[in-house]
């Protein structure tokens, strides 16, 4: 989804964009002490589905002093299909859909113990933070090869290394009790044919389980649209100027990503 923010305080020159949802707060990937020159527009692919999202944007002027935070706008994303990506390659993303054995337990423990000092007959709970949700079955099935190439090459290959941390987006037709986004940190990936060596379709499933993690620091990011594809894109800089009435519509032009 694209975030849009058409004009910031007098004297801002970079901003942090939040996103806040179910509860949470989230600097949005790549719009971390982002520069800015009027107006900013990024592409979040964390966007949570069927909860509303809230965003807004801390200014900061030459200096690093904040200058406010910017008014905040609402929406709500409906989206049918449950996708997932690994959030530092957010154009690998593909569909997939939970099985029936997917978060049917949903566990979210304390740290902690319970002690029964001496004369006490019950006990006294010495406990830190909750944590996040734990050791979650998340069993997904896909439909083609190419989605299950897709959701292989999120975990790295044998010439690419990756961190296994998983964004799973999810679609009203998957109805589990999970946080939304749902950042899992998953080891193991199981790959279980289902018709494919038979010959009668390319469905296949994967067992995971997964605990709840951070994602990866927001200010790494792939770059959707750069200046190479702009480049590609047009022969020369006077047709790419006459093209776009302002810079901000040449940043937001996201149909030339992946041109060059």
């Amino acid at each position: 989804m694209e975030v849009l923010f058409n004009t910031f305080a007098a004297g801002t020159t970079a901003v942090d964009v939040y996103r806040l949802a179910g509860g949470r707060e989230y600097l949005v990937r790549g719009a971390v002490k982002t520069a800015v020159a009027g107006a900013l527009s990024r592409i979040d692919f964390e966007v949570p589905f069927g909860v509303p999202v809230q965003y807004r944007a801390e200014m900061f002027n030459s200096s690093g002093l904040s200058l406010g935070f910017t008014d905040t706008a609402t929406t709500t994303v409906f989206v049918a299909e449950t996708w997932v990506h690994n959030p530092l390659d957010p154009q690998g993303a593909t569909i997939v859909a939970f099985r029936a054995t997917a978060a049917r337990e949903v566990k979210r423990p304390h740290e902690g113990d319970i002690v029964w000092p001496e004369g006490r007959t019950v006990g006294v709970v010495v406990s830190g933070q909750r944590r996040g949700v734990q050791d979650a079955v998340l069993d997904v099935i896909v439909d083609s090869i190419v989605q299950a190439d897709k959701l292989q090459a999120m975990f790295g290959s044998y010439g690419t290394r990756t961190t296994p941390v998983i964004c799973f987006r999810i679609g009203a037709n998957d109805r589990v009790r999970l946080p939304r986004p749902f950042f899992a940190g998953i080891l193991e990936l199981s790959e279980q044919d289902q018709n494919y060596a038979i010959g009668t379709g390319e469905k296949i499933a994967y067992g995971m389980t997964g605990s709840e993690v951070s994602p990866p620091t927001p200010a790494l990011v792939v770059p959707l649209l750069t200046r190479a594809d702009l480049n590609a894109a047009f022969a020369t800089r006077a047709a790419l100027n006459s093209f776009f009435l302002t810079r901000l519509d040449a940043n937001r032009a996201y149909q030339f990503a992946g041109s060059a």
